[in-house]
C-alpha cells in the first residue's frame, strides 16, 4: 500500500516540477520505504511505497513498460495466478511485485484485467505513445481516490491534503451541512473542496491527449436471479472466506490481526493461524475501552485459544494530545468523521506499527454483508410476515426487545426515511435548530454508468446492497487513513469481491436466520470452537469523549470562524455560549463541528 500523485497537462501549462514533488512528499506515511518520480514534461507521475510484497528496489514505482509508466497503490492478491497466466502468453518478469504484474495485465487485457483483479486498488497508468492516462480504483473503494481538473491540468491523488494547495479552496457548505446533520453521508462524488472530487469505485476512466474523458463501470453488484440457500451453500461460503484469508496473507514482511472478540474477527484470526506462514506466536491487537463495554477480555481469550501475542491498547486522556491526534487525522482524511472511534482505532495501529508490523488482517465488511447489525431486523420482520412465516418474525421482534427495540426502530428510520422526515427527527432531537436551509449549489460528480436499473435482488438483499455501498464507504476511507497514518497495510477478507457476489446471489437464510445475525458464520467450526466466547450480544465499539475535552473543544468553537459560515443560525453560537454541548446528548455533534472547525484551521479558509 502506498501513496500516489499525477499531474497531467492537456497544454503547456505546467506546475513546478517542486511543486508537484511536494504533493508526493506530503503522503511519505502512506509509503516510507521509497519516494520516486517520472516526468516527461506533459505528465508527471509520483509514488511514495510500503514495501509489502516483492521488497526489492526492482519493485519500486514509477514502474515502466515499454511505453506505459504505472503508479499503484493497493494489492492485488491474486497477482501469482495472473502472473502464471501472462506467462503462459509470453510476458517475462523481472520482479516478485504484484506492480510488474498490474502493468503487464494491463498491457496485455486493457481495461478488462479490472475484472480479473482480486484485490484493492487505485492506480494511474500514463501512455508516452500516444499521451493519454487512464485511472482506476477498486470495485468497493477500499483504496482513496481523489481528482481535480483546474484549467487545462488533471490532477489525481491518493489523499485530499495533496490537491488542496492546487484549487480554489471553494467549500462545498452543503456537503458540509450534510455531514454535521447525519454523520455519514451519500457525497456522490464530492468532497468538503467543491474542486475535488471523489473518483468513483468499481470504475476506470481514459483522458486523452485533447482532455475528452471516457469512464467505465468494470463491476456492479450481483442483479440476476436469487439462488436459494442449501446445504451446499453453507460448504462454498467456507471455501470462499478461506480462500480470501489465504490470499490475504500473501506477504513478504510479517502481519498480524486485529482482534476485538467478536464474530468476525475472532473467524479471521482462526484462518489465519491455520493458514498462514508459521511465524509463531502470531502478533493481535485489541482496544480497551476501559467501561462496561470493554470486550478486551474476549479478544484475549480467543488469543489465549489461538496462542497469538497479545496486544491490548488504551487511549490517552489529554486533551492536548486528543487534539494533536485529531488534527492530523482530520488532515488525512481531507473531512471529518462522524464518530471517536477514529481516535481509538489510531492508537491501536499505533501499537500495530510499534511492533514493526506492516500488514494488519480486519474483519470489515462482515456486518454489511451478512446482516450484523440489529436494525436490520425491522425489514425481516415485515420480509417474514409477509411470507407467511411468522415463527420466524416472531423470534426476530423478540430478538429486538431484548437488544432494544426503539434504538434499532430508529436507526431503521435513518437509513430508509427521506430527508425531509430525517429533518424532522433531527428537529425533534434538537438538532436542526442550528442549521440554515442551505441550498446546495455543488453538482455530484457526472459518471456514466452502464446500468439498465434491472435487480432479482430480494427486498433484504437489496437493502444489504444499500448499506454495502453507502454503509461501507466512510468505514473503509477512515480505516485505510488510519492505517496509513502509521505506515500500516490493512486487509480485509470479508471484502473480497468473489464473497460478496456470492452472498448476494443467495437467500436470505445466509444472512438472518432463526433470529441470529451472520447466520452463515455461526455455522462453521472455527465458530464453535470459540462459542464459548462468541455467544453473547454484540456491543460495539466503544470510544466515549472525556469532559475535560469537551470542555476545551467547546471553547475553541466559540472564536471559530466557521460561525459565521451560511449553514449556521445564530442559534449555534448562542448554545455554545452555554454548556449544553458538554453534555452526552450533543457530543457526537461537538466531535463533528470540532473536526470542521480544524479542517477550516487546517487548509486556511476562513471564508463566509
Amino acid at each position: 500500500m502506498c501513496g500516489i500523485f499525477a499531474s497531467f497537462n492537456i497544454k503547456d501549462q505546467h506546475n513546478s516540477e517542486a511543486e508537484l514533488i511536494a504533493a508526493i512528499e506530503s503522503v511519505s506515511h502512506r509509503g516510507p520505504d521509497n519516494c520516486s518520480h517520472f516526468t516527461d514534461g506533459f505528465c508527471f507521475v509520483g509514488h511514495t511505497r510500503l514495501s509489502i510484497v516483492g521488497i526489492a528496489d526492482s519493485g519500486n514505482q514509477p514502474y515502466v513498460f515499454e511505453h506505459l509508466v504505472m503508479v499503484y497503490n493497493g494489492e492485488i492478491f491474486n497477482y501469482i495466478e495472473l502472473r502464471e497466466e501472462l506467462r503462459s502468453l509470453g510476458y517475462h518478469f523481472e520482479s516478485e511485485s504484484d506492480t510488474e504484474v498490474v502493468l503487464k495485465a494491463y498491457h496485455c487485457w486493457g481495461g478488462d484485467c479490472f475484472e480479473r483483479f482480486n484485490g484493492m486498488w487505485s492506480l494511474v497508468i500514463y501512455d508516452q505513445s500516444d499521451r493519454s492516462m487512464l485511472i482506476s480504483r477498486d470495485r468497493f473503494g477500499q483504496k482513496p481516490l481523489f481528482i481535480l481538473e483546474n484549467q487545462s491540468t488533471f490532477y489525481v491523488a491518493s489523499e485530499i491534503q495533496q490537491l488542496a494547495p492546487l484549487c480554489n479552496g471553494d467549500i462545498d457548505y452543503g456537503l458540509i451541512q450534510m455531514f454535521l446533520q447525519e454523520g455519514g453521508y451519500d457525497g456522490q462524488g464530492r468532497t468538503f473542496f467543491s474542486a475535488i472530487k471523489e473518483f468513483p469505485k468499481a470504475h476506470y476512466c481514459r483522458i486523452d491527449a485533447t482532455g475528452n474523458i471516457q469512464t467505465y463501470r468494470y463491476w456492479d453488484y450481483y442483479k440476476g436471479k436469487i439462488q436459494s440457500v442449501d446445504e451446499q451453500s453453507f460448504i462454498d461460503f467456507e471455501s470462499l472466506l478461506k480462500d480470501a484469508v489465504k490470499l490475504r496473507l500473501r506477504s513478504d514482511v510479517p502481519f498480524g490481526v486485529l482482534l476485538s472478540g467478536g464474530v468476525d474477527s475472532t473467524i479471521i484470526a482462526d484462518y489465519a493461524e491455520q493458514f498462514g506462514p508459521k511465524q509463531n506466536p502470531i502478533p493481535a491487537f485489541t482496544y480497551a475501552s476501559n467501561d462496561h463495554e470493554d470486550e478486551s477480555k474476549y479478544a484475549k481469550a480467543v488469543a489465549d485459544k489461538l496462542g497469538m501475542e497479545l496486544t491490548t491498547r488504551e487511549q490517552e486522556q489529554d486533551p492536548q494530545e486528543f487534539k494533536a491526534r485529531l488534527r492530523r487525522l482530520v488532515q488525512h482524511l481531507g473531512r471529518g468523521h462522524s464518530s471517536p472511534a477514529v481516535i481509538s482505532i489510531d492508537y491501536l495501529y499505533e501499537s500495530v506499527a510499534k511492533k514493526g508490523i506492516k500488514v494488519a488482517l480486519d474483519g470489515q465488511g462482515a456486518d454489511e454483508l451478512l446482516a450484523g447489525y440489529k436494525n436490520y431486523f425491522i425489514l425481516m420482520i415485515f420480509v417474514f410476515l409477509f411470507k407467511g412465516q411468522f415463527k420466524q418474525a416472531l423470534k426476530c421482534f423478540k430478538a429486538q426487545l431484548k437488544q432494544g427495540f426503539i434504538s434499532s426502530v430508529i436507526m431503521f428510520l435513518r437509513n430508509m426515511l427521506p430527508p425531509f422526515a430525517k429533518s424532522w427527527m433531527r428537529r425533534v432531537y434538537g438538532y436542526e435548530r442550528f442549521f440554515t436551509r442551505y441550498k446546495a449549489t455543488t453538482e455530484p460528480l457526472q459518471v456514466k454508468k452502464n446500468d439498465d436499473g434491472k435487480t432479482n435482488a430480494s427486498a433484504f438483499n437489496r437493502y444489504l446492497i444499500e448499506q454495502h455501498q453507502l454503509g461501507l464507504e466512510n468505514l473503509l476511507y477512515y480505516g485505510d487513513i488510519v492505517a496509513m497514518n502509521n505506515s500500516v497495510e490493512n486487509r480485509s477478507p470479508f471484502m473480497d469481491h468473489r464473497l460478496v457476489d456470492f452472498v448476494f446471489s443467495r437467500g436470505d437464510k445466509l444472512k438472518l436466520h432463526d433470529a441470529k445475525d451472520k447466520y452463515v458464520l455461526r455455522t462453521l467450526p472455527a465458530y464453535q470452537r470459540f462459542k464459548a466466547e462468541l455467544e453473547r450480544d454484540k456491543i460495539g465499539f466503544s470510544s466515549d469523549i472525556k469532559a475535560e475535552t469537551k470542555g476545551f473543544m467547546v471553547k475553541e468553537l466559540r472564536q471559530s470562524p466557521i460561525l459565521e459560515w451560511p449553514i449556521f443560525t445564530k442559534s449555534l453560537s448562542d448554545v455554545l455560549a452555554g454548556d449544553t454541548f458538554e453534555t452526552a446528548k450533543y457530543e457526537r455533534l461537538l466531535f463533528r463541528l470540532y473536526q470542521v472547525h480544524l479542517w477550516n484551521d487546517i487548509f486556511k479558509l476562513n471564508k463566509n
